[in-house]
């Protein structure tokens, strides 16, 4: 059901949450946390669980994220 998580699912949005607010901050301080969240928060509840796509959504199309720390999906 989308915008339903699990609590690992909530853990994992957090650090991918906290992962591109930091990158923003360094390469885009324009953008708002507000802002930052709710693309993220949008992009997760239409399913969308790729740690590298919410990167580009929120940092542009040629952000290569380190997809290797975390992701949205649980095992």
């Amino acid at each position: 059901m989308p915008g339903s998580y699990t609590s690992d699912e909530l853990k994992n949005l957090a650090r991918i949450l906290n992962d591109i607010l930091v990158e923003a901050r360094r390469r885009r301080p324009e953008l708002s946390t507000d802002d930052v969240v709710q693309r993220v928060c949008a992009l997760a509840d239409e399913g969308e669980r790729d740690h590298g796509k919410f990167f580009r959504a929120v940092l542009g199309a040629h952000h290569r994220a380190d997809t290797s720390c975390c992701s949205l999906e649980v095992n």
